[in-house]
């Protein structure tokens, strides 16, 4: 009879325990599946306060999916499996990582590719909702392609001992089949010339930044053509800061960012950060179809938008794709023929337009001396007027491309 009474009570107990097992959901069924936001919402990324939008689909005590909604600058939305860990309270802790191949901040995204960012999550999540997100992102190795840090605008002209112009930090190349023939070398020559103490003025450095984003030190003020010129380099060919007594700015993140794919480095804007920064309606993602628009007025001024717009939906898919080379501390950006092709053969048919422009002001204006010396402009550039550079381009350009030099700045 002892023995059965023992099992009686045994049995009741396990009785008992599953019924109540069975009174209420279990802890990790008790966490929120909707989305949390604003102030229960504590997010980071890459150790910035951010905001956005955290959703929790817990499957198991150990197991779940986090949905990040505008969170990660350049996406409007990442997935990853997570990992759940209860804590004595009720909450649990979550951790999770995963790779895009998609680049940021685009209308459309590209096809899977190798991975570009390599995402880690951790943080807390408590069943009254609320949520602690710390995110880090990280280009992959492959993606920093041996270029990440600071590099600054080559500061320097250098000259033969003819006095031609050996390098300098824009370098711009229009080479001609035939000398003999109207070309644009004498326009290339004068652009490199007066174009990098202009630009030096405007652009201190670029950083490339490990979890991807691209940053400046720039100023904004406005660089005077004519003292670039006078006064833009001293007598060793060191180009002079003309604005010493005022500081270089750090542009914001998140507006532009990079990556390397094979032998190339793409640059990605970031437009709807760009537009709220720069005051625009709201700083929403563009509307494909808007952007069609956009570029469709273009078309009165005689630019060619059958020939542009696949060009810019190209790049809302991969970036802007430009030619790099790394070489014993020095870093050359440039674009070729080949990248510039599209944009220039688009471009051209404007040029009649522009003269046109030109003209008009130089009418218009007797008295203004500054317009009245626009003529003079084409002299200087070597040809006769813009659109002049149309069958320059279609006949006689043998070589072009646009550089940037740059050096890796000390540590």
């Amino acid at each position: 009879m002892k023995k059965l009474f023992t099992l009686l009570a045994l049995a009741a107990a396990m009785t008992f325990a599953a019924c109540s097992s069975d009174d209420g959901p279990a802890a990790w069924e008790k966490l929120p599946a909707t989305p949390i936001s604003g102030e229960n919402a504590v997010l980071t990324v890459n150790g910035d306060a951010t905001a956005g939008t955290v959703q929790l689909t817990a499957t198991s005590a150990t197991q779940g999916t986090l949905l990040l909604t505008n969170v990660l600058p350049g996406y409007d939305e990442v997935s990853m499996a997570v990992t759940l860990a209860e804590r004595a309270d009720g909450s649990f802790d979550l951790q999770g990582e995963t790779g895009l191949t998609t680049p940021p901040s685009m209308l459309a995204k590209a096809e899977a590719a190798a991975e570009i960012f390599h995402l880690t999550v951790s943080g807390s999540l408590t069943p009254e909702g609320k949520a602690v997100i710390d995110l880090t992102s990280a280009l992959s190795t492959e993606a920093q392609g041996g270029l990440t840090g600071t590099w600054n605008l080559l500061d320097k002209m250098s000259f033969d001992e003819d006095s031609n112009l050996t390098s300098a930090p824009l370098w711009i190349t229009w080479s001609a089949i035939d000398p003999a023939q109207p070309n644009a070398e004498q326009l290339a020559l004068t652009l490199r010339t007066f174009g990098s103490p202009l630009l030096y003025q405007v652009l201190h450095s670029v950083t490339f930044a490990p979890d991807g984003n691209i940053t400046a030190q720039y100023w904004s003020g406005e660089p005077d053509l004519m003292s670039c010129i006078f006064y833009g380099i001293d007598e060793a060919g060191n180009i002079v800061n003309l604005h010493e007594s005022e500081p270089w700015l750090d542009s914001p993140k998140n507006l532009a960012f990079w990556f390397v794919r094979g032998d190339r480095l793409y640059i990605v804007p970031n437009i709807a950060a760009i537009l709220a920064e720069t005051g625009g309606e709201n700083g929403a993602a563009v509307d494909p179809e808007a952007l069609t628009g956009l570029l469709g007025t273009l078309a009165e001024y005689g630019v060619k938008v059958d020939l542009l717009l696949p060009l810019v939906q190209q790049w809302m898919q991969t970036g802007i794709p430009l030619r790099y080379a790394k070489e014993n501390g020095a870093l050359k950006l440039y674009a070729d023929k080949e990248l510039c092709a599209p944009v220039i053969e688009a471009l051209l048919p404007a040029l009649p337009k522009l003269d046109e422009v030109i003209a008009k002001l130089v009418a218009e204006n007797p008295d203004d001396e500054m317009i009245q010396m626009l003529p003079m402009l084409f002299f200087m550039l070597g040809i006769e007027n813009f659109a002049a550079l149309e069958p320059v381009w279609n006949s006689n350009t043998a070589d072009f491309e646009i550089a940037l030099h740059l050096t890796e700045k000390a540590q």
